[in-house]
């Protein structure tokens, strides 16, 4: 019998690896359930651009989540976008990619990493603080849709 999780699905593996070509319709999935809304060569470009910091979640043979970051400058990594499956927040894998990806610019000799996120995302904004980000600042209007960010910056 299948024992469960938290949020009463039944406890799988998590695998975080990087980004494969076969990944990308379910990743365009994820995008649009998460309402990114970002165009899907953006994923294209990150995956030609910087494929040891686009990660993703692997559950049951299926992306539960993905984050996209990039070195930003030789000393600085950019956390650009993480999404997590609505069916599958609350169970650790945006941590588990948000820690993944923060070890892997550690290697990369980078020492400090910034990131936004929406005012109204409670969750992710304490996910981050856990994770050790602190406030940088605020900017008002700063998504397509009118809603602020939070700059987050955190050192290595």
């Amino acid at each position: 019998m299948n024992s469960m999780n938290a949020a009463g699905f039944p406890k799988d593996d998590l695998t975080i690896r990087r980004f494969e070509p076969s990944d990308f319709r379910e990743a365009v999935e994820l995008d649009t359930e998460a309402r990114g809304d970002h165009d899907p060569y953006l994923l294209t470009f990150f995956f030609e651009n910087y494929p040891t910091t686009f990660l993703v979640a692997e559950t049951n043979g299926r992306i539960a989540g993905m984050v996209l970051g990039f070195r930003q400058s030789p000393l600085e990594g950019r956390v650009f976008w993480l999404a997590v499956r609505s069916g599958r927040q609350g169970e650790g894998i945006g941590r588990r990619l948000m820690t993944e990806l923060l070890e892997i610019f550690r290697r990369l000799g980078v020492i400090s990493v910034i990131l936004e996120v929406r005012t109204r995302n409670r969750r992710a904004q304490k996910l981050y603080l856990d994770l050790g980000f602190e406030i940088a600042t605020a900017c008002k209007n700063y998504y397509p849709d009118g809603e602020g960010a939070i700059i987050m910056r955190r050192s290595l």
